[in-house]
């Protein structure tokens, strides 16, 4: 796999003109496995590069200089009508994500929590970054609490959190 990622990496010198470069399909090696390549270079607009390289069923590198921004995300409180069920469904929407990977984490009190967590997956934006959201459901009963709850999202290297509480929002 190493020979296959050092062939692949001088590509982003060769193609500093290009705005994106896509392998596709996937390549596959000569041990039978597979490489895909997806890199975004705006070095001239938004002072940023990154490459994502993917082994295989997920395995993936990506390659960024320092300049990449960090996501914004914005949370939404959960609505009167899904509260009626007692339930609570908060949304963090993350926007102008670096690259099609990212890994996201909800913390309430400051405490990680993966149930109830669903995330979707990344989709495309004009500006050739991407967005994603993911949902927390927790019970109405935790909300009522006013507990602090927090979305973490990291993409190449750059992590951001935003935090809400009910006592913070408006009726």
């Amino acid at each position: 796999m190493l020979p296959t990622l050092c062939a692949l990496l001088p590509a982003l010198t060769w193609v500093s003109s290009q705005k994106v470069l896509t392998q596709s399909p996937s390549v596959l090696t000569d041990q039978g496995r597979t490489v895909s390549l997806d890199c975004n270079i705006a070095k001239d607009e938004s002072n940023y590069v990154y490459c994502t390289v993917v082994f295989g069923q997920g395995t993936k590198l990506i390659v960024t200089d320092s300049a990449v921004p960090a996501p914004v995300l914005t949370i939404f409180p959960p609505s009167s009508e899904v509260l009626k069920s007692n339930k609570a469904t908060l949304v963090c929407l993350a926007n102008d994500v670096s690259s099609g990977f990212a890994d996201v984490r909800w913390l309430v009190d400051g405490k990680a929590v993966s149930s109830g967590v669903t995330t979707g997956s990344a989709a495309q934006q004009p500006n050739k970054k991407f967005r994603l959201s993911s949902y927390l459901t927790i019970e109405r009963s935790e909300w009522d609490k006013d507990k602090a709850i927090t979305c973490e999202v990291s993409a190449a290297s750059k992590a951001t959190t935003k935090e809400i509480k009910k006592s913070e929002c408006s009726d």
